[in-house]
């Protein structure tokens, strides 16, 4: 026999059910504009409390669980989108840094009420100085003009270098920040964690809980790539493993963190590169590499932007390792790819040393020239390499590894940039002194280096060798000054940042060599400019560079730059849009709108008003059945 106060249990169970669909859809309503909400709903089934031999009787109506709207696949697609977007949108930002500093260099840079020169500009404003001075070649004023021009185009070269280093240091100093940030979601995560597994142990389904940590997930994908993956217990015996990789690494384990680590590197990668450049590892003391197409977010952008070098860097073989006086190994590098100082952009010291994987720092090299002009480089290790490591050197070299000196980023960066200003710098100042060097000042004196360097330890200038049959000539990484206090070596010692007028030209404007020489070896007037002619000849020699005169490899280097800002902003912007799209399908499962949830609100609250008329009507006939009846 059916219960009877059956009709009360069901009405009451209808009346709590819809009063918490009520509830849940004012939860929705009020968060219609909380960020990362998703969507809750209710989940009913029917009640099944009695059975008889004739029939089942239903008793009403449950709550099976309160769960929220939302699509995984949505998520990570969102997930993956905002890392692609983030990285493009960082590129872009360096990318117009970079144009803004190469086709922008000032020689007072900073100095707001100073007006911008175009490196282009600046050459051939030197170049029309030259041109003045062929017209006027023994006129002193003239003549100092041309050395004050002069000078503004090393500054201004000078002063986009530098603008390039502060830019490298920048993006260094982000990657720092980065991973703070990256680390204090890991922690926030964690804590989410922790009152997830708390809540849902009894039973319940921490939906907003849950929401937070999705919106964390979200935010932590502008820095990185992330994978998530919750693993439930088995048997559903415990609680479930909430784990977020990064980089193939696992960032969060449920309960802990493997923290990304800052590690400040006491190498160069490259010759212009900024001291203190920051690599990355686990905290458990794994490696972590940076440049894997699978970090993602701003933290690979920044790592690309920092080292990038378009993937050139000094590769040859390893062909043998020695021991010098002071213990330490000495490595020789055969068959490498550069063979010219003017593109030579390693570390003149404590730089870094590849071997099948393996890096080694070295302290200083030395290049040799063979008879073909192939250079033969022996890299002197630093700390004395432990036997262990050593044992593992010298199988590398019987194995004949290729080695890397420093790593290949395919990225055009600051590095990229910095080298194509070294080798503009180089290239110039070789063709323009060997020129100047064959004229003659007004003291029938023969010409000296009109470009130089200066010598970081000193202030000096150097003195730069010239090729012998169309070779170079033997250097050391590090420059020393001969016996009479010269400083004699290879363009590899010139780079966008030291790059100057020779400081005797600066003094005295009359070493200015523009005078040629008769054949029988007689002086000309102080009026002869032939050898002048020759230097403003340089500035149309095609086959200067590979892309031309001077003046057309600068126009060809901030071109390629603009095509690469371009480029990067549009992918930011295709991301951008597919982001839009992504996230529009993603709250359209997941979003609330507030007039279907006012049509529940409505369909609810009838659906309530129908229990209390189950629960009046049940009543009459309860009353009627026992107090008036007397059954």
């Amino acid at each position: 026999m059916a219960s009877t106060f059956g009709g009360l249990e069901i009405a009451k169970s209808g009346m709590m059910t819809y009063n918490k669909a009520i509830q849940v859809t004012g939860h929705n309503v009020a968060n219609v504009y909380t960020k990362g909400y998703s969507r809750q709903k209710v989940r009913m089934s029917a009640m099944v409390a009695n059975r008889s031999s004739l029939m089942v009787q239903g008793y009403g109506v449950t709550v099976d669980e309160i769960y929220r709207e939302r699509n995984e696949y949505y998520d990570t697609k969102f997930q993956k989108t905002t890392s692609t977007y983030y990285r493009y949108d960082m590129q872009s930002y360096y990318l117009n840094k970079i144009q803004d500093k190469l086709c922008s260099g000032i020689a007072n840079e900073g100095d707001e009420n100073k007006d911008k020169t175009l490196l282009t500009d600046a050459f051939d404003t030197f170049y029309a100085a030259l041109s003045n001075l062929a017209g006027n070649p023994n006129n002193g004023t003239v003549r100092r003009q041309s050395i004050s021009v002069a000078e503004t185009f090393a500054s201004a070269i000078q002063s986009a270098a530098t603008s390039l280093q502060n830019l490298q240091q920048e993006a260094n100093d982000n990657i720092r920040i980065t991973v703070e940030q990256i680390n204090a979601y890991a922690d926030k995560i964690v804590s989410i964690n922790r009152q997830i597994n708390t809540v849902e142990a009894y039973g319940s389904t921490a939906n907003d809980l849950r929401d937070q940590r999705s919106q964390l997930i979200d935010e932590l994908s502008k820095y990185c790539n992330v994978t998530v993956s919750e693993k439930m217990p088995p048997d559903g015996v415990g609680v479930p493993q909430y784990y977020v990789y990064v980089n193939g690494g696992v960032l969060v384990d449920t309960y802990t963190t493997n923290k990304m680590e800052i590690v400040q590197k006491q190498t160069y990668s490259s010759i212009n590169d900024i001291k203190g450049c920051y690599s990355i590892q686990w905290e458990d003391g794994t490696p972590l590499n940076p440049y894997t197409n699978e970090l993602g977010g701003q933290l690979q952008a920044l790592f690309e932007m920092r080292d990038g070098n378009n993937g050139t860097v000094l590769q040859g073989k390893a062909n043998a390792v020695s021991n010098n006086a002071d213990g330490n190994l000495v490595l020789t590098i055969t068959d490498a790819n550069c063979n010219d100082v003017q593109q030579l952009n390693i570390p003149a010291q404590d730089g870094e040393i590849i071997i099948n994987g393996r890096t080694y720092a070295y302290e200083s090299f030395e290049v040799t020239v063979g008879e073909d002009g192939n250079f033969t480089y022996q890299f002197t290790l630093s700390n004395k390499v432990p036997a262990d490591e050593a044992t593992l050197l010298n199988i590398a070299v019987a194995g004949e590894y290729n080695v890397s000196v420093g790593r290949a980023i395919d990225m055009k960066g600051i590095p990229y940039y910095m080298a194509q200003l070294n080798e503009f710098v180089r290239t110039f100042s070789q063709e323009f002194n060997t020129v100047h060097k064959q004229g003659y000042d007004l003291n029938d004196n023969q010409g000296i280096d009109f470009f130089n360097a200066t010598v970081a330890a000193t202030g000096d200038n150097f003195v730069f060798t010239e090729k012998t049959d169309g070779r170079y000539s033997a250097f050391s990484s590090v420059p020393e000054a001969d016996e009479n206090g010269v400083f004699a070596g290879s363009y590899y010692y010139m780079t966008a940042l030291n790059f100057s007028v020779t400081k005797k030209l600066h003094d005295n404007s009359d070493l200015i060599a523009a005078k040629g020489r008769l054949e029988d070896g007689g002086s000309l007037g102080s009026d002869n400019a032939d050898n002048l002619q020759k230097l403003t000849e340089l500035k149309d020699k095609a086959d200067m560079f590979v892309y031309g005169a001077p003046d057309k490899f600068i126009q060809a280097m901030t071109a390629t730059l603009g095509v690469d800002a371009q480029k990067s902003i549009t992918l930011a912007k295709s991301q951008s849009d597919l982001l839009y799209s992504i996230d529009i399908n993603r709250q359209s499962v997941s979003g609330v709108d507030e007039d279907e949830e006012g049509a529940n609100m409505i369909i609810f609250q009838q659906m309530l008003l129908n229990q209390y008329k189950v629960l009046s009507v049940m009543n009459e006939v309860l009353d009627k059945l026992i107090n008036q009846t007397a059954i």
